[in-house]
């Protein structure tokens, strides 16, 4: 098996790249697939294709065949030595899921403990605060099943060239997600799929013999001779061989009992708004005023990674979980603390494209003690509630700018899946702030045109784009010092995202198999 990287052409007709193939190998008698898609739209739209070809070539042979190499397919590795017969997990987002998966493929008794419910509750329990009704602190954005990636893009990005990668895109499609995110440069399942491919994961693992237990939340954590004894889920004392703490970045009152228990330490992370554009205006801009590919085939929606810099202030921003055709939704988790995230559903065809817009601070804004970001989160929050009153404030670039109230909208509405109010931004975050991403949003209009667009629409108060804390942990995952914790995913500050938080869950879970 060879890959062959880079093979550019103005179209995806699937016999023109076979052609491109055969006259690349010499060859005609072949099998290939895709294995990478990308658009490229720099100098008009062009693809750019990655394909694994059926091929047996000796090193000499591939090295005269133009950004070819050998392709080993590679398995998951897993050596099973020691491990314990029962694994507990709290958590069930990307992280403490394929953690589990992994361990009961495994012959591993696994039970997971989720402080939301499960999927189809939550959706019922998430649509009545959608609709003005009252927030469940337990389940909601944040919490439940599939963690908070349940309500996002669903994207499936990841620069590392880790073998897991493959294994995780693999098994998302095997659970139902679509074919293209097995070639997709820049895949996504969508909100509304990756709700089924969820609970199909957990299905499985139910049918391996894993155990799922929702509306079940982590109370205490008790540790004696640097061994967990056994964990409190609901007042009651729960014993099992090993341990995994897969929390999302949110779990503020369980960080807070947390850093009675184990080495923690605060972590530089990012806040800011959400900023929404007209989808079409993105999209025009990303494809250079085009809808259509060079054979009119409709273009995907548009996305965009930008960033800025600031050396004197020694500030940088940048645009965070873009959303083509999404929607922006409360996200907020406890009461009167208000936060809001972007999502898409798989066709995204929501009138506007949104992304945070945000801004890194370090301990200079927050403070330096292990809880002090969390506590800088909370009181950005809260402001954020006040000034809406319970509801989604938002404003237009121009007004921020100004620093005036919005009194009347432009041309472009808010996407907010929520009840929300016109409103002045300023004076939620501290002046640096605000300045830097005012600054961002306008240097960002000189790459992307519209981008600064005054009527372009902020919305407040985006603050959990990763954790506030890192819990410390060994070359095994394991908690420093405790012999069968282990602390994983978005939560313990290690990892940001759907495809790195599974690869965390994997990993730990190699490492319980392989327990000596």
């Amino acid at each position: 098996m060879i890959i062959i990287r880079n093979i550019i052409q103005e179209s995806d007709d699937p016999k023109k790249l076979k052609k491109k193939i055969e006259k690349l190998i010499k060859r005609d008698d072949f099998s290939y697939e895709i294995y990478r898609k990308s658009i490229d739209s720099r100098k008009g739209i062009k693809y750019n294709f990655q394909v694994l070809v059926d091929l047996k070539l000796s090193e000499k042979e591939v090295k005269k065949i133009k950004n070819a190499e050998i392709y080993e397919v590679k398995d998951l590795e897993i050596k099973i030595k020691n491990p314990p017969k029962e694994v507990s997990i709290v958590g069930t987002g990307p992280a403490g899921l394929f953690c589990a998966y992994v361990l009961a493929q495994n012959k591993v008794k696994v039970k997971l403990y989720e402080r939301g419910e499960e999927i189809k509750d939550r959706i019922k329990t998430i649509e009545n605060f959608k609709n003005g009704g009252k927030l469940n602190t337990e389940s909601n954005i944040q919490f439940g099943e599939g963690g908070a990636g349940t309500y996002s893009d669903g994207k499936l990005t990841a620069r590392s060239k880790d073998p897991r990668v493959r294994y995780v895109l693999e098994t998302f499609h095997k659970n139902g997600a679509p074919d293209e995110i097995l070639i997709d440069n820049k895949a996504h399942i969508g909100t509304d799929l990756l709700r089924d491919v969820i609970i199909n994961m957990r299905k499985e693992i139910i049918k391996n013999g894993g155990e799922f237990y929702f509306s079940n939340r982590l109370d205490d954590i008790k540790i004696k001779s640097n061994e967990v004894e056994n964990i409190i889920i609901n007042g009651k004392g729960k014993q099992s061989g090993a341990y995994v703490l897969a929390l999302g970045n949110s779990a503020r009152d369980t960080f807070e009992m947390l850093s009675q228990k184990i080495q923690m330490e605060n972590k530089n992370f990012a806040v800011g708004l959400r900023i929404e554009h007209k989808r079409q205006t993105i999209n025009m801009a990303q494809y250079n005023g085009k809808e259509t590919d060079n054979q009119g085939k409709l273009l995907p929606q548009a996305s965009y990674n930008l960033s800025y810099n600031n050396k004197e202030k020694n500030l940088s921003a940048y645009t965070f979980c873009m959303c083509p055709g999404g929607y922006v939704v409360n996200a907020s988790s406890e009461e009167e603390k208000l936060c809001v995230n972007g999502m898409s559903y798989h066709d995204r065809d929501g009138e506007n494209s949104n992304s945070a817009i945000i801004v890194t601070i370090d301990g200079k804004t927050y403070g330096s003690k292990v809880l002090d970001g969390m506590k800088f989160q909370r009181e950005i929050e809260k402001r954020t509630y006040k000034l809406g009153n319970g509801k989604v404030p938002v404003q237009r670039f121009a007004d921020y700018k100004k620093d005036t109230s919005t009194e009347k909208l432009g041309q472009i509405k808010p996407s907010v899946q929520s009840p929300y109010t016109l409103a002045n931004l300023r004076g939620i975050y501290p002046r640096e702030i605000e300045e830097m991403i005012i600054e961002a949003i306008e240097s960002m209009g000189e790459k992307i045109k519209g981008f600064n667009d005054d009527d372009a629409i902020l919305s407040a108060a985006e603050t959990r784009s990763s954790s506030p804390i890192r819990m410390l942990r060994d070359e095994n995952n394991k908690s420093l010092g405790i012999n069968n914790l282990y602390v994983i995913g978005e939560g313990s500050g290690y990892s940001g995202g759907i495809v790195s938080s599974a690869i965390d869950g994997i990993k730990t879970a190699q490492f319980i198999l392989e327990r000596a």
